[in-house]
């Protein structure tokens, strides 16, 4: 990348900088105090449903000021300091004028991610020798799996990593549906341990998501531990032994061989959820998942439908526009579909060299995104004194509603027939909130329907409605989801009872999938689960929460070592207790609120919801932040 280093170059970064991350990192490079008492101004965000602190417009000029002079005369030789907790501490409260309790604090002291490696699992004292034959298989090569491998590798504890693809990624190999990409800003969705990665978008694609992840993998040592084309079938625990047996069908044989533990890290999202319509045996076009899309389908001059409005057929209805004769949008429930700032958009070289020259900047700018979400947690809770006064949910969500409603209003211009087909009747937050990226626009187009009417079946040349019209296709996408129930799918699990877990979790006495803590279930010892029953947080980075699981493993598995044990399963009266405090919390929470009532996939066929963990990010860390021997049973 050229450029030309002059003022303009500088003002067109700081045109686009955080001014307040700005403010810290400067602040944290130079030690001018002055920096920390500069006035800071509220502005409201989505309707005034989350508030985002900026540097007052009185200071503004100041501040670039001094930036700038820093920037220009910045030593060759400056060397970042790691602040201490306490300077930390007070950094964070000057951000946004605000005192921090304890908890808070405690959650918060990562996110800005100055340590080397947050959220690292150790060991007591110095590593001790590593019991014979002990050796840990993770199930997946995803965001989960390579988590859980870093902790591994840096304990020095042996392991294999089994993925089923003939590549990494996770979800991001399965997917290569049109446009596929993150929701997330890679601000977020990255490990906190990599530092300033260079993204080339806000929101990365498949593609480039994969190479982080390989990048991460080989620069962390742990590509050459991953074991591709490896099928993981079965699993059954020896409580003899202490080990795991697993059978495997490796580059295409059956193989059977032993681990001590188990890391599952087969995702949420990985068991494509199939459209059941009368008559789809009898349709002679093409009908893909898009889980299954290979990148290669043909668009061009086709007529194409796509099934579903949730995140996935929302992000790729504009680029399938763009190349087919005709689409047709069928659409069973309207969504909250939101836009979201840089979606879609590359970084400029002006801001990535502010990233790489200005010190701290990067931690600040990742901060100042996690902890402005923290503040959407409240849209989750319904306020019953607001609701007895006449409103739907709370202030904060009724005001999202608001300002989400004006924005599909605003989208669709004079389309008074749109509005009513697209405005929810739900609250914003009961389900999964979806990124606008040109879905709107894209119905407006000449050659995009919107169907609301309900699929009666498929003809063998398109889709029959229930008012009688059909319409010809030859290309039908499914975007109708996971199933999300199979949290270990394609592997099953025999626990010490000879019971697999996909049958435990079926027992409509047990309410579906449940774990301790999302990761470990009485009976299955030396089984993790990553992004397990009720794990989904409520705000902020999954990938934060995957770093977190990981370490909460590791330690478990520091125990086991450090022990001599042979395994460890969580007691029972522990999980229990835990999973009955966990359903009471969620009972107050907006899934389960009477004008909420349309809950898609985070309640199960029994009535639970079971995806998402019910607690705000400061206690469920306060759960997770360490691995307590007591809650367990070791033999």
């Amino acid at each position: 990348m050229t450029f030309i280093l002059d003022k303009a170059f500088i003002d067109r970064a700081l045109d686009d900088a955080d001014l307040n991350a700005l403010r810290l990192a400067l602040f944290q490079a130079t030690g001018d105090e002055s920096l920390l008492e500069l006035p800071l101004k509220t502005v409201p965000m989505y309707g005034g449903a989350l508030m985002q602190t900026v540097v007052a417009d009185e200071a503004v000029a100041t501040l670039r000021a001094r930036a700038t002079e820093f920037l220009t005369t910045k030593p060759a030789d400056f060397t970042e300091i790691k602040p201490t907790d306490p300077e930390l501490r007070r950094m964070y409260e000057a951000f946004r004028n605000e005192e921090l309790s304890d908890r808070s604090w405690a959650y918060r002291r990562d996110l800005a991610a100055f340590d080397d490696h947050p959220r690292l699992a150790q060991w007591t004292d110095a590593k001790p020798a590593i019991p014979e034959g002990f050796r840990v298989a993770v199930i997946g090569a995803g965001f989960g799996g390579i988590a859980a491998a870093v902790q591994l590798e840096h304990l020095g504890i042996p392991y294999t990593i089994y993925e089923r693809r003939s590549e990494l990624g996770g979800t991001w190999s399965i997917n290569a549906y049109p446009d596929v990409r993150v929701d997330t800003t890679n601000f977020l969705y990255q490990f906190f341990f990599e530092k300033n990665y260079p993204w080339t978008e806000y929101f990365a694609r498949a593609g480039e998501v994969r190479e982080y992840l390989q990048h991460v993998a080989k620069k962390y040592g742990v590509f050459e531990h991953i074991s591709f084309d490896s099928d993981v079938k079965e699993a059954s625990f020896d409580a003899d032994a202490g080990r795991w047996t697993i059978d495997a069908v490796i580059d295409g044989r059956p193989q059977t061989f032993t681990a001590t533990a188990v890391v599952s890290a087969g995702g949420l999202f990985a068991t494509p959820k199939r459209l059941e319509v009368p008559g789809i045996e009898d349709f002679r076009g093409e009908i893909v998942h898009t889980a299954e899309c290979t990148g290669r389908e043909q668009l061009d001059g086709r007529d194409v439908a796509i099934i579903g409005n949730g995140s996935t057929g929302v992000q790729m209805l504009s680029q399938v526009r763009s190349r087919a004769r005709s689409v047709g949008v069928f659409q069973r429930t309207p969504q909250w579909i939101s836009p979201r700032e840089r979606y879609g958009e590359a970084i400029a070289p002006e801001t990535r060299w502010l990233l790489d020259t200005m010190p701290y900047y990067w931690n600040w700018y990742c901060y100042s995104i996690a902890t402005l979400r923290l503040g959407g947690q409240v849209l989750q809770e319904p306020d019953p004194e607001w609701q007895a006064a006449g409103g739907l949910v709370n202030r904060a969500n009724d005001a999202y509603r608001e300002g989400l409603t004006a924005y599909v209003k605003a989208k669709l211009g004079d389309r008074p027939d749109l509005w009513k087909k697209l405005v929810p009747t739900h609250a914003p937050m009961a389900r999964r909130l979806i990124v606008d990226n040109n879905w709107y626009a894209s119905l407006l187009e000449d050659n995009v329907e919107l169907v609301t009417d309900t699929i009666e079946r498929f003809t063998p040349t398109g889709i029959r409605t229930v008012d009688g019209k059909e319409r010809s296709y030859d290309l039908v996408f499914t975007a109708t989801g996971f199933v999300t129930q199979k949290y270990l799918w394609p592997t099953a699990y025999r626990g010490l009872d000879g019971e697999t877990l996909e049958d435990r979790w079926r027992d409509p006495e047990g309410g579906g999938p449940r774990a301790y803590l999302s990761l470990t279930v009485p009976g299955f010892p030396n089984l993790f689960i990553m992004y397990g029953p009720n794990s989904q947080n409520r705000s902020g980075s999954l990938i934060v929460w995957m770093e977190t699981w990981a370490r909460y493993a590791a330690q478990g598995l520091v125990a086991l070592i450090e022990g001599d044990h042979r395994y460890l399963t969580v007691r029972r009266d522990v999980f229990e207790d835990y999973n009955q405090r966990l359903d009471e919390a969620m009972l107050s929470l907006i899934w389960y609120d009477p004008g909420s009532t349309d809950r898609n996939y985070y309640v199960n066929e029994f009535g639970r919801q079971q995806v998402n963990v019910p607690w705000r990010l400061e206690e469920y860390h306060r759960l997770l932040e360490r691995f307590d021997p007591d809650d367990y049973h070791f033999a």
